[in-house]
């Protein structure tokens, strides 16, 4: 069986093309489509359509200028700038990879901690403290000199 080859977009007249051009929204353009083109009997798909391939028909009618590879110069100055600038990022994402590494190394030696809910923090009952066992105040002066140090068998 033949296939029937089938229009992909539908045709678009130059008119519809500056009117989609001149508008701002979709909106305006659906208005502005319907006042000017009242007997074309196209529905609300047909103008959405129209109106997404806009951006296609601006880039036809306002072409970009090619820019010649050789009319684009940089400064030399900015070209110093740019390599002085991507010299410190480099040392500095440097730094910082450097700095990540030592810190996940350290993460990895202290114990996960995971929350506690309040139900299992529940504070010891207060206790009168104990008081310390200090060593007696010695008393300057009645101390025995210090014993020499024996090196040997």
């Amino acid at each position: 069986m033949p296939r029937v080859h089938k229009r992909k977009y539908e045709k678009i007249d130059q008119s519809e093309i500056d009117l989609v051009v001149q508008c701002q929204d979709s909106h305006e353009f659906y208005k502005r489509y319907r006042e000017t083109f009242p007997d074309k009997k196209k529905g609300v798909d047909s103008i959405g359509k129209i109106w997404k391939r806009r951006g296609e028909f601006i880039k036809k009618l306002h072409p970009e200028p090619e820019i010649p590879e050789g009319a684009a110069t940089i400064p030399p100055e900015l070209v110093n700038m740019i390599a002085t600038q991507n010299k410190v990022l480099t040392e500095i994402s440097v730094l910082v990879r450097e700095q990540l590494q030592v810190t996940k190394e350290i993460l990895g030696y202290l114990p996960k901690w995971t929350p506690k809910t309040e139900e299992h923090i529940q504070k010891p009952p207060a206790q009168p403290r104990s008081p310390e066992h200090k060593e007696p105040v010695k008393k300057p002066g009645h101390e025995k000199p210090p014993a020499d140090i024996m090196i040997g068998s």
